[in-house]
């Protein structure tokens, strides 16, 4: 009975004991808000956007008299492989590396056309890494976008990922990707994915703090192009019309703003500004003489934004005309869309994905083809357009002035 206490007490000692013996404290680790990845010759550069948590508190940083002190440190390691590279952080950071609140995963041009798949490898397996992490590209130093100061927001990397989610969200012309999206976009049918680019315009002060002491920074970080990646490599890019259109198709419109030209009455030509709310998209492939033909079917609604041309918008007759003028504007936006598509010869709509779930036994036999069945197919658009609301007057502005005598 007495051995038996003792082995009990013996095995909760060992449980008590235990329970702290791999704590990390706060002052200890090194909270990395961005990462980038370049190439320089064989070897991988890793760089890091290190969050400096005393230039980030109140009454010092950016926004105070204070001492004004850079939030964010950014530098960079090397290595043949990309797990050597940052496991040499340790010569260089008096912290340990905290990766689970990075913001963005920035790759230059050079790293997409090598190929991705090392750096999703090497994410999936770090317990410590975001699945939710933003991916983006550059066509130059992608360190050189951590480097970059925001005005407003403190860290840049947190900036960036709310450029990229308020564009996603208003524009719905570059897409918000993140790191398992980017993965399930690869390995599907279609084998194809898309990366939204960042760059640096203006002249490159923009890692200084005297840069956001002016009313106007001489450079700054914005959205550019789309990238394509065929499997897990860059093959070209999109403008941000065709990724618009590439929204439309892969039914991922939020909201747009589309400006759009009208016919008056006088015979000239004017543009209006519609507001995109809604918008639904039906994919239904077909076979028609031995080729496939993707229908596309949209359904798209908002109200109108803005109007220069003279017309009573109060008439059904003149709403129904405007109808079929977007209408007619998103189909060219499709077609734009479909025609970069095929010239890239990569399937960014996910036809492959549509074409398998109807013909799943048909699909095992051109699955490996795909890249020549797909450029023989044929697109039809098929949109419906309404407006919902025209706003607080039924007529234009100088539709009132003519009214008036103006």
């Amino acid at each position: 009975m007495r051995k038996t206490a003792i082995f009990v007490l013996v095995l909760l000692s060992c449980a008590v004991m235990s329970g702290c013996w791999n704590r990390i404290e706060l002052n200890e680790i090194s909270i990395i808000a961005g990462t980038a990845f370049d190439l320089e010759g064989d070897e991988w550069e890793v760089s890091y956007q290190a969050i400096i948590p005393s230039s980030i508190s109140s009454g010092t940083g950016l926004t105070s008299g204070g001492t004004n002190q850079s939030p964010v440190n950014v530098f960079t390691t090397r290595g043949r492989t990309i797990r050597e590279a940052v496991s040499k952080s340790s010569s260089e950071s008096p912290r340990w590396l905290f990766f689970a609140h990075n913001n963005i995963l920035i790759v230059s041009e050079k790293v997409a056309r090598r190929g991705l798949s090392q750096i999703l490898d090497l994410s999936f397996r770090n317990p410590d890494a975001r699945e939710t992490v933003n991916v983006l590209i550059t066509k130059g130093s992608a360190r050189a976008i951590l480097e970059q100061l925001i005005s407003i927001e403190k860290i840049p990397g947190q900036g960036i990922r709310e450029i990229l989610n308020n564009e996603s969200r208003n524009s719905s012309r570059l897409p918000s990707v993140m790191m398992y999206e980017l993965a399930m976009a690869m390995t599907s049918d279609a084998k194809s994915a898309m990366i939204p680019e960042v760059l640096i315009s203006g002249e490159p002060e923009g890692d200084t703090l005297d840069a956001l002491k002016k009313t106007s920074q001489t450079s700054k970080l914005r959205l550019g192009k789309l990238a394509v990646l065929r499997g897990d490599q860059l093959a070209g890019w999109l403008t941000k019309e065709e990724g618009l259109g590439v929204s439309f198709i892969t039914n991922k419109v939020k909201s747009s703003i589309l400006s759009f030209s009208c016919n008056a009455p006088d015979g000239k030509t004017y543009n209006s500004s519609f507001r995109l709310l809604n918008s639904t998209t039906k994919l239904s492939p077909v076979k028609e003489r031995g080729y496939f033909v993707m229908n596309v079917d949209i359904k798209a609604g908002g109200y109108l934004l803005e109007s220069d041309c003279v017309l009573d918008l109060s008439k059904p007759a003149t709403i129904d005309r405007l109808e079929l003028q977007l209408q007619n504007e998103i189909v060219q936006i499709l077609e734009k869309s479909w025609q970069a598509g095929k010239r890239l010869n990569v399937d960014v709509f996910g036809f492959a994905d549509a074409v398998h779930r109807k013909y799943p036994k048909e699909w095992k036999t051109i699955k490996d083809d795909w890249e020549v069945v797909f450029p023989e197919m044929e697109m039809k658009p098929r949109v419906t357009v309404s407006i919902d609301r025209v706003g607080l007057s039924n007529k234009s502005f100088k539709t009132l002035k003519k009214d008036d005598g103006g």
